[in-house]
């Protein structure tokens, strides 16, 4: 079940508690519908919420990005680093934290990535039933056997998340 403590954690206390204000004053089903947190140095915060976008009013620094940045990974940059080159980290949850900034590159490989202007915290959600539809399209029942299959989308779709559900229920 998802906490929306388990992201606050990782947040300077004084934004955190905006965040939570924030959500707290849309409705009470916000955090069930919070899709990401946007935090970028000196813009607004951003919260997707259901497909919309709530600036709230704090301008974080870059010390405030590195602070986040240094909770995330555990205070030990240096051990994500691998992560960090992919330009997202992991972290409990199956939450992704997104990094933006200048990718230093080496022999046609990101090495790392300096002046982390931004991050953007990806909340992962399970949707229950995702799947049904498309069943009948891949599942050949009176032949117990599975249709060639090619799922396709646009980025940010979910056809991961259909596929994995798919195979969940097999």
């Amino acid at each position: 079940m998802f906490s929306i403590q388990n992201i606050i954690q990782y947040f300077p206390q004084s934004l955190g508690k905006k965040i939570e204000e924030t959500i707290k004053t849309e409705n009470e089903f916000s955090k069930m519908y919070l899709e990401e947190i946007r935090v970028r140095v000196a813009r607004p915060v951003i919260l997707k919420i259901k497909g919309e976008e709530k600036q709230i009013d704090y301008l974080p620094t870059r010390e405030n990005i590195l602070e986040i940045i240094q909770h995330v990974c555990d205070n030990s940059i240096y051990s994500f680093q691998n992560q960090i080159c992919q330009g997202f980290i992991t972290i409990p949850g199956g939450h992704r934290v997104g990094i933006v900034g200048n990718v230093v590159i080496k022999e046609g490989k990101v090495v790392n990535i300096s002046y982390i202007a931004g991050i953007n915290f990806r909340i992962a959600k399970q949707i229950l039933g995702c799947s049904t539809r498309l069943m009948k399209y891949i599942l050949n029942v009176g032949q117990n056997t599975i249709y060639d299959t090619l799922l396709v989308s646009p980025p940010r779709c979910r056809e991961n998340h259909y596929f994995k559900r798919l195979h969940s229920k097999n």
